[in-house]
């Protein structure tokens, strides 16, 4: 028989949980750890330790563990319990200011470039090289824009880095906007910088996509986006829509009505009310001419 396994260090609770739920599996399946080594090509030492509570294990062994031992069941549960751990490990996540609402929590610069680096803490800490390649490469995100980002040295410097560095994060493409907001609220400079030629490049584009809602009657959360991020470009004062706006941000689902009401009145936009009716005319049956 076996001696018993040493007990769960819990001296950073998270840590230890995520090595309880390790142990469950292991036990649930029936598996020793020479066994489980078998199964996941990994030493039983390196097992032992993912299962101590001592150290934070990679998430590949810990993903590794959870499929060998019970499938995709608890895969979720366990790379939540990952992160948990790697943000108690680290100790560098502000519950102040937190990451999952911006447009609330973030009131000037300095607290939105914490909760910037609160979502890197929430994400459980990747590879700068990992989230560099989720962000679509080096020539978006640097590496060295996003090493200061998460040291809190600096803001993204345009959308269009904003966007990336949240897509490494793993942000939900539905909640982008309400940091592209933030960002644009306190201390991001892209609109402040665009020139004339920038600005009509933008305003082409939100014409384009408007035309092409029109001709469809439908609008879809990626067009939502588009849009979204195109007004605050041209808004000089961002804050002069805000209700408008908000209404997009904080639900995720923008009311199409209210969209091109705040769109008609951008300087250099200028879309032909009479060309609405007639389009809403042509698509009377659908959701999106109903609200117009």
């Amino acid at each position: 028989m076996g001696r018993p396994e040493n007990a769960i260090d819990f001296t950073v609770p998270a840590r230890g949980k995520l090595a309880l739920l390790l142990r469950e599996v292991r036990y649930e399946a029936g598996l020793t750890y020479d066994e489980l080594a078998v199964r996941t090509a990994r030493s039983p030492a390196t097992l032992k330790r993912a299962c101590g509570g001592k150290k934070v294990p990679e998430e590949k062994v810990v993903v590794d563990i959870i499929q060998e031992c019970v499938g995709t069941r608890r895969v979720a549960e366990g790379r939540r319990a990952w992160k948990q751990a790697r943000m108690a490990d680290r100790g560098r996540y502000d519950r102040d200011v937190g990451h999952t609402r911006p447009d609330l929590h973030c009131s000037n610069r300095r607290e939105l470039t914490i909760g910037l680096a609160n979502l890197y803490e929430s994400a459980g800490a990747p590879p700068l090289d990992s989230l560099v390649e989720r962000a679509g490469g080096t020539w978006v995100l640097p590496r060295s824009s996003a090493a200061a980002i998460i040291n809190r040295n600096m803001l993204p410097v345009s959308i269009q880095q904003l966007v990336a560095y949240l897509k490494g994060c793993g942000v939900p493409t539905r909640v982008h906007n309400q940091w592209i907001y933030a960002w644009v609220l306190h201390g991001g400079r892209g609109h402040q910088r665009s020139t004339k030629a920038g600005k009509s490049s933008v305003t082409q584009n939100l014409t384009a996509d408007l035309a092409d809602i029109i001709q469809t009657g439908t609008i879809d959360q990626e067009k939502l986006n588009s849009i979204l991020r195109n007004l605050i470009v041209l808004m000089p004062d961002p804050a002069t829509h805000a209700r408008s706006i908000r209404m997009g941000i904080q639900t995720g689902v923008a009311s199409e009505h209210e969209l091109l009401s705040v769109t008609t009145q951008m300087v250099g936009v200028g879309v032909d009310a009479k060309e609405l009716r007639r389009a809403r005319r042509r698509r009377s049956g659908s959701l999106f001419m109903d609200a117009l």
